[in-house]
């Protein structure tokens, strides 16, 4: 089984690989017509669904939702026959996502699946009218997902895309400036990756001594914050918090103190990053600022591909690499868990 540094890297092989295939997946769906998409799955794949979510609507012109299995419940579906509902579970077990498609399927919405597996073990394509995998190779069931998480968010877009040209709301130009964007994108993630690494030689002990993790970024990249709070969480196994930039300003702040790591994601579309670094540095000596103006020697400068609507795959990488380098420094162990039986006692999963 490849480490998740392994995962990582050949992440972008397996992007490039999804171009090259996509529109065969995406054939049939693309073909049918409705007016709402709703993305439902928990963790890493509700997150994945979040980093999609402007991508997708910017080019689909259609509501895009994103639901926790649990909200699904009790929504209340309008319009059902003209909404498509995705489950999104990366190994396909997920009995609350399995639940929630019942639900919208029961309601009268067209499901589609969207696993990282395609074998009998999948219950989610049980119940499916479209089943989209996620090719993105195995990660195994313990560790956490990375490349299976950066691809389910690349495999969301694939598909606005497609329906998008198919129906005539982009035109072929647009269609292919798109994917040529995510290439580039995808070709440049080594050269992130590598500086991540080399910051994390020269500044990875700041993680390591920390026990309290705030991550803060703006709307574009909310996805991410999300999943970059809740990797850090499962490697590094202190408490971590993630907000968006607006929500960090009510009241948040009051709780950092010389314990603090604060990382501030910055795509360059808040004026007020360096303002909020100056501020939280009267109280931690470790706000960490990721992105186009990182210029102190703790900062993170990404050395980006320069397409916006892409950032979201771009900026994880770094806390990606984190998880990874931090958590071997610190002794843990990232494929154990603390109760290997934890999802049979809480029947959350269908095991295989």
């Amino acid at each position: 089984m490849a480490s998740m540094e392994e995962c990582i890297r050949e992440t972008p092989l397996y992007l490039i690989n999804m171009l090259k295939n996509h529109e065969k997946l995406f054939l049939e769906i693309a073909g049918r017509t409705f007016t709402k998409v709703i993305i439902s799955g928990s963790g890493s794949s509700y997150h994945a669904g979040m980093a999609a979510r402007g991508v997708m609507q910017k080019y689909m012109n259609l509501p895009v939702e994103v639901l926790y299995p649990f909200q699904v419940e009790d929504y209340i579906f309008t319009d059902a026959g003209d909404a498509l509902f995705i489950g999104v579970s990366q190994s396909g077990t997920s009995l609350s996502t399995y639940r929630a498609m019942l639900h919208a399927k029961e309601a009268g919405c067209i499901i589609a699946s969207m696993s990282g597996r395609d074998d009998e073990g999948v219950i989610l394509n049980e119940i499916a009218d479209y089943i989209l995998t996620v090719s993105c190779g195995d990660e195994g069931d313990l560790q956490p997902k990375t490349k299976g998480m950066i691809c389910t968010i690349v495999n969301l877009i694939l598909l606005g895309l497609n329906w998008s040209y198919t129906h005539g709301v982009i035109t072929k130009k647009i269609f292919c400036e798109a994917l040529d964007e995510i290439e580039k994108t995808a070709e440049q993630m080594p050269v992130i990756i590598n500086a991540a690494e080399n910051w994390i030689e020269k500044n990875g002990e700041i993680f390591v001594q920390t026990k309290d993790v705030r991550v803060v970024g703006t709307k574009d990249i909310y996805g991410i914050v999300l999943e970059g709070s809740l990797k850090l969480v499962e490697t590094l196994r202190v408490p971590v918090s993630g907000y968006d930039f607006e929500e960090f300003i009510h009241g948040i702040y009051n709780a950092i103190s010389e314990d603090s790591v604060v990382v501030l994601l910055d795509t360059g579309i808040e004026e007020r990053i360096k303002t909020m670094k100056d501020i939280l540095s009267q109280w931690s000596t470790h706000i960490i600022i990721s992105g186009k103006n990182a210029v102190e020697e703790q900062d993170f400068y990404v050395p980006s591909a320069g397409y916006p609507d892409y950032a979201v795959l771009e900026y994880i990488l770094w806390i990606f690499m984190i998880c990874e380098k931090v958590s071997a420094m610190k002794g843990i162990d990232i494929r154990t868990t603390k109760d290997t039986c934890f999802h049979a006692k809480l029947g959350s999963k269908k095991l295989r």
